[in-house]
């Protein structure tokens, strides 16, 4: 109880919950949405349903392009207390990708944020994965000294591309050519490893993968949930591989030569 009011009290302090004559530039402007978005997302994923109880409006329009409509706050918490914070061994996580956000002003209304949020789910107590992505625009409105959310739009969904999360850097050839050789798996038999224009190929029978690195010892798919870290030996050398799937160890591969 004591959690929950701290943060109904913190989404109302002045510094950040100005209003719209307050605002006297579009920098104050994003930093109060950013706030306050933030803080209804993160009641959202926890479950907190006072909090996102104070941050929609009672004529929220929720739109969903595989869901439908919700009309009302009444609908819109009711759905998400039956639907995400009722089952103990389901939780969704939603998060907004910050490189894609944008903030735009309406004059005497409120703003749009705008860009692209990912799911994670988890159940059971197992490990979250990475379940989708789409795109999102929702609007904020000034009123009687809150900000609320009025209309929220969810769009786009579809699966996520792989470790897209992860990102690929440079490395040198010298490294890409120790990496290289044959290997050996008691799961996947013979694995030759190739360096092709900056990255690795991983080739075990009829199956061809594509590993991209992330580091100087790890590498990533984009295709497939998978990982691959090399690691040495005492010596220094190149010794196995690790085939990480959905970040559960799923093989070690020794290297032959």
């Amino acid at each position: 109880m004591i959690k929950k009011t701290l943060v109904l009290v913190l989404a109302c302090i002045p510094l950040f919950n100005y209003s719209q004559n307050s605002i006297n530039s579009l920098e104050e402007l994003k930093k109060a949405i950013t706030y306050n978005d933030s803080v209804f997302w993160n009641g959202f994923n926890s479950c907190d349903i006072e909090v996102v109880k104070n941050y929609v409006s009672d004529d929220l329009e929720f739109y969903h392009d595989k869901n439908g409509v919700t009309i009302g706050s009444e609908v819109f918490i009711k759905t998400v207390e039956q639907n995400l914070c009722s089952n103990s061994n389901f939780k969704m996580r939603r998060k907004a990708l910050q490189e894609t956000i944008h903030i735009y002003p309406i004059k005497n209304y409120g703003a749009i944020i705008s860009g692209e949020h990912v799911f994670y789910i988890s159940q059971n107590g197992n490990q979250e994965s990475l379940d989708g992505i789409a795109k999102f625009s929702n609007l904020w409105h000034y009123k009687d000294g809150n900000w609320k959310m009025t209309r929220v739009l969810s769009y786009d969904h579809k699966p996520a591309p792989q470790n897209f999360d992860k990102k690929e850097i440079i490395v040198s050839g010298t490294l890409l050519h120790a990496l290289s050789g044959k290997y050996y798996a008691p799961n996947l038999g013979d694995v030759v490893i190739s360096n092709e224009k900056g990255i690795l190929k991983i080739k075990s029978g009829n199956m061809l993968i594509k590993a991209y690195p992330n580091s100087e010892s790890t590498f990533f798919s984009k295709e497939a949930p998978l990982t691959f870290e090399f690691l040495k030996d005492t010596k220094g050398k190149i010794s196995k591989m690790i085939v990480r799937e959905n970040n559960k160890i799923v093989d070690e591969v020794l290297k032959q030569d």
